[in-house]
């Protein structure tokens, strides 16, 4: 489980945790996964610190991984941050590749490296968090689009290559969902309680433009993840499934 710390990633490792899975969870942030090493239900988890933009870091979380466990079932890609707002006259070169680093390089080498222990396992499943903005880019953050749709491409990709070893590659693309970033954001510029109120305000100005009318939040993914991991899933492969409150409102 990549990004494991905060938002997606986070509420992903306790679901899977609370289902009884061993969770090996990775994020560039020690102390948020200290935190998390506190609150996940069950034992026999690891947390690994590591900049899983680099190969060196993916490598050194993989090591981790089967150092402490005999295999693995279910690889989760969700690490992933847009790291610079601007439109396409705003992102330099060097935005462009960090952004392929960790946003597709990142999930590229962990399933070039996962893939022999899933094959040896009886339910295998890569399951990739990409996004709407895959689908639907809008002008900021062109070089985060760009990666999603990547992302995405990959899992299908991947799909038909791994479909003889019965491993389900599938893609989960979040809509407007409270993470890291909008807290971030709400916190830029006030005290506790002018935090609070700009979170509030942020979440329901959202939600106007969402059918459901509110963001979504990390925990509305978590049923979707732990079904496509689950047996229940084993002929659904090489598809990506939105969860965006009704954002895109695609009938295909």
């Amino acid at each position: 489980m990549t990004g494991a710390a905060d938002g997606i990633g986070k509420a992903l490792a306790l679901a899977f945790a609370k289902e009884g899975a061993q969770v090996a969870g990775c994020s560039r942030g020690a102390e948020r996964l200290d935190s998390l090493a506190k609150e996940i239900e069950g034992a026999g988890h690891i947390f690994f610190a590591a900049d899983l933009s680099t190969a060196e870091g993916v490598r050194a979380f993989f090591d981790k991984v089967q150092e402490a466990f005999d295999g693995v079932d279910v690889l989760v890609n969700n690490v992933g941050a847009v790291l610079k707002l601007g439109n396409f006259f705003e992102v330099s070169d060097e935005d462009w590749e960090n952004s392929f680093q960790i946003n597709l390089m990142s999930a590229v080498r962990l399933c070039r490296m996962s893939i022999p222990a899933l094959r040896k396992s009886s339910c295998p499943r890569i399951i990739n968090i990409s996004s709407v903005a895959a689908s639907h880019p809008q002008e900021i953050f062109p070089h985060y689009n760009a990666m999603k749709a990547a992302l995405s491409n990959l899992t299908v990709s991947l799909a038909q290559t791994l479909a003889e070893n019965g491993i389900c590659v599938n893609t989960i693309s979040p809509g407007p969902v409270w993470s890291r970033s909008w807290e971030q954001e709400a916190a830029a510029g006030g005290d506790a309680s002018s935090i609070e109120e700009a979170k509030k305000n942020i979440m329901e100005q959202t939600g106007e433009s969402i059918p459901l009318k509110r963001m979504g939040m990390p925990e509305d993914l978590t049923g979707l993840a732990l079904f496509l991991a689950s047996e229940q899933s084993s002929w659904i492969t090489a598809t990506n499934f939105t969860v965006d409150g009704g954002v895109t409102r695609n009938p295909f």
